[in-house]
């Protein structure tokens, strides 16, 4: 008998990966990143997909980059949106789950192998503790991942990268009111994304008394690692900084024992600047409760494939 074949994809605002799953397996193949810009929709991108690898899967499971817990999707960094009863019924999938894209990722973080983690700050980790994860790319994913109690794992749905900013020095509150001038509330994703990025290089040239300008991402970490641009620097500096106050404020909430997991698109590119940054610094500094930090790891994701890992473990848990 043939084993049925499901299909897990990682929606984000700036790709869509693919991969398919056979059986009640939790692992993936036949991954394949598509770039959304290059389709209309959601369901051009699925076809295109399923036509190269000649698959007619029975059902799916993406991880989405919003929130995904009513029919309609709508992505938050992303022109895309689809219905899910719409889309199943469309494929012929007798089951179509949705689960926010860094619920994913926190649900393959127990599937990681040791080459898919750089730790970035040592530590000791429990084992049954609970895990933070968060990571900025398009915007900025949050979850958490929580021990069941019979050997399993929960995780945490939600969009934290949505709460507000807290400026920790004279720097970052000048840059509040700037992005307050021009967004009203801030929150963290408008300074740890890649648009946040772009928010605090242009902000950076308009405090040195330089003529305003937003290159991308890649182009402002060129200037700042390769070129040795000040101001950029200063922009990669100030947004390391922030990450650690971030990953901080989430092992506060979350009690995360079993150490911090930092993906997205962005970080695994700093690694070699993150040590010579406040990362830690601000990571730690939590006034009178720092002790609880102390012993806590940090790993930076390295592989891409975790959100898929853990799409693939969701459809597991449904057939138990």
């Amino acid at each position: 008998m043939t084993e049925p074949i499901s299909l897990v994809a990682d929606i984000g605002g700036t790709n869509a990966r693919f991969a398919l799953r056979r059986g009640g397996a939790v692992g993936v193949e036949h991954m394949k990143t598509l770039s959304a810009r290059d389709f209309p929709d959601i369901s051009a991108a699925i076809r295109a997909y399923l036509a190269e690898v000649g698959a007619q899967p029975v059902e799916a499971c993406f991880a989405v980059a919003c929130p995904a817990r009513h029919d309609f999707i709508e992505f938050t960094n992303s022109p895309w949106r689809f219905s899910r009863g719409e889309t199943a019924l469309a494929f012929g999938w007798r089951r179509f789950v949705t689960i926010n894209d860094f619920e994913a990722l926190a649900l393959g973080v127990p599937h990681a192998q040791p080459t898919s983690l750089q730790m970035v700050r040592k530590g000791i980790a429990d084992p049954a503790g609970a895990r933070a994860v968060l990571g900025p790319g398009t915007g900025l994913g949050v979850s958490g991942l929580v021990c069941d109690g019979h050997g399993g794992w929960i995780a945490l749905a939600g969009e934290g990268g949505h709460v507000g900013f807290a400026p920790q020095d004279a720097f970052e509150v000048d840059l509040l009111r700037h992005l307050q001038a021009r967004f009203g509330r801030v929150s963290c994703e408008r300074l740890l994304s890649g648009e946040g990025l772009v928010n605090i290089y242009e902000f950076a040239l308009l405090r040195a008394g330089k003529e305003s300008e937003r290159p991308t991402p890649a182009v402002i970490t060129a200037r700042g690692i390769e070129v040795g641009d000040p101001i950029a620097a200063e922009a990669l500096q100030r947004f390391c900084a922030i990450l650690g106050s971030c990953a901080g404020d989430l092992a506060l909430i979350l009690g995360s024992t079993g150490g911090v997991y930092i993906g997205g698109g962005i970080v695994p590119r700093l690694l070699s600047l993150l040590p010579r940054t406040q990362f830690e610094e601000r990571f730690a500094n939590k006034g009178r409760l720092s002790s609880l930090l102390s012993d806590m790891p940090i790993y930076v994701i390295l592989d891409n494939t975790l959100a898929l890992l853990g799409a693939a473990a969701t459809l597991s848990q449904g057939e138990a």
